[in-house]
C-alpha cells in the first residue's frame, strides 16, 4: 500500500489539523523544509533500475519506483492543467518534491516506531468501515486490495501507522493554545484586504452552438431555436433548468445550465455584461459570444464588500491556532532531518 501510506503519511499534518490554514498564502508548507537535493539529478546508470535505492534514511531505503510511482500520480492529476512545454520542468520539481516527501515521511515513521505508540484496533477497523462506505457500488474492499497485490493486513499496517503517526504529532502540539478573539481582531485588522469579497452572480446559461463553419443561414436558425426555447420558458411551459438539460450544447446542461458562481474577468465580455446587469430570475435576451448563441439566468447577484470581523472570528481563530501547530511540526520535522543520517545515492 505504498501510495496509500506514504501519501497519506505526508499530508497528515494537514488532515490533523485542517485544510484552512494550506488554502492561505501565509500557511506553513510542511514539505518546505530544507531540502538536500535540490541540485539538478545527473545521470546514473542506477536510475533506469525501478529497484535501484537512490535514497538512505537512517538505514531505511527509498527505491527509484516509489518515487517514480508517486511522481506518475501527481503528474496525471495534473494532466490538462499545465501547458505541454512547462511538463518537463515541473515534473523534474515534482521528482525532488517527492523525493524530500519520501525522506519526511521515513523520518516520520522511524520517530513513530521509537515512541512505541499505542493503537486502538477499534479504531483501525473503524477506518476500514469508512473506507468500504466510500467505495463505489459493486465493489468489495478485498476486490480492489488484490487489483493492487495488497492485502487487508496490509491496509491495517498501513492505518496503524497513520493513526500512530497522528498521535506523535498531537503529542507535539499538546502545549499549544489556541488562539485568542484579540489575536483574531489584530489579524483582521492588518490583513484587510483577506476580507474583501468581490462582486459575483451564481447563474445558469443554454447554448446553442452552430456547427464549425456554419453559414448565415444556419447561425440565424439557431438564434431563432434559441428565441423559441426562450418563448416556452417564459411562458411556464418549461422550467430553464429542464430546457438547459434538453437542448444546451454546454456541458453544464448537465447540472441544469448551471455556471455555479463567478466573478467579473471569468467570461467573456458579452456574457459578462449580460449576467451582471441581468434581474434576478430573468431570462435575459440572447447574448451572442465566440461559443455562440446564450441565454441567461441569474439566480443570486452578491454586490463587493468586506467580510465583518463577527463572521469571520471563527475561521480566523482555528487558522492562527492551525498556523501555530504547523510550525512546531515544521520545527520538529527540520530537527528530525537535521539528527538523521540521509545519503542520496544519484549525486
Amino acid at each position: 500500500m505504498l501510495h496509500y501510506k506514504i501519501m497519506i503519511t505526508t499530508l497528515l499534518i494537514a488532515l490533523a489539523f485542517g485544510a484552512q490554514a494550506q488554502q492561505d498564502p501565509a500557511a506553513i508548507d510542511l514539505s518546505k523544509t530544507e531540502d538536500l537535493f535540490s541540485n539538478p539529478l545527473q545521470p546514473n546508470p542506477l536510475t533506469n533500475d525501478p529497484e535501484a535505492v537512490v535514497v538512505k534514511v537512517n538505514g531505511m531505503e527509498i527505491k527509484r519506483k516509489e518515487i517514480s510511482e508517486l511522481v506518475s500520480l501527481t503528474m496525471q492529476r495534473l494532466g490538462g492543467q499545465v501547458p505541454p512545454q512547462q511538463l518537463p520542468q515541473l515534473q523534474q520539481q515534482m521528482y525532488t518534491r517527492v523525493k524530500n516527501d519520501l525522506i519526511n515521511a521515513k523520518l516520520i515513521e522511524g520517530a513513530v516506531i521509537a515512541a512505541d505508540i499505542p493503537v486502538d484496533e477499534a479504531a483501525i477497523e473503524a477506518e476500514i468501515d469508512t473506507i468500504r462506505q466510500s467505495l463505489p457500488e459493486g465493489k468489495t474492499l478485498e476486490e480492489l486490495l488484490e487489483l493492487q497485490n495488497n492485502t487487508l493486513d496490509e491496509l491495517k499496517s498501513d492505518i496503524r501507522n497513520q493513526l500512530a503517526s497522528r498521535t506523535l504529532f498531537e503529542q507535539q502540539v499538546a502545549d499549544i493554545a489556541d488562539a485568542t478573539e484579540t489575536d483574531a481582531q489584530t489579524f483582521y485588522n492588518e490583513n484587510p484586504n483577506n476580507f474583501q469579497t468581490p462582486e459575483q452572480v451564481t447563474a445558469s446559461h443554454i447554448l446553442l452552438k452552430p456547427a464549425e463553419g456554419a453559414d448565415d443561414a444556419a447561425k440565424a436558425a439557431s438564434k431563432a431555436e434559441l428565441e423559441s426555447i426562450r418563448a416556452t420558458i417564459i411562458a411556464g411551459e418549461t422550467s430553464f433548468a429542464e430546457a438547459a438539460a434538453a437542448h444546451s450544447s454546454c456541458p453544464s446542461s448537465a447540472q441544469g445550465g448551471s455556471l455555479g458562481t463567478f466573478g467579473k474577468g471569468q467570461m467573456v465580455p458579452e456574457f459578462e455584461i449580460a449576467a451582471f446587469t441581468q434581474e434576478i430570475g430573468e431570462v435575459g435576451d440572447i447574448v451572442e459570444t465566440q461559443f455562440g448563441y446564450h441565454i441567461i439566468q441569474v439566480s443570486e447577484h452578491t454586490d463587493e464588500g468586506t467580510i465583518a470581523f463577527e463572521e469571520a472570528k471563527v475561521q480566523i481563530i482555528d487558522f492562527l491556532t492551525n498556523q501555530s501547530k504547523q510550525q512546531v511540526i515544521s520545527a520538529y520535522i527540520e530537527a528530525l532531518r537535521n539528527q538523521a543520517t540521509i545519503e542520496d545515492l544519484t549525486l
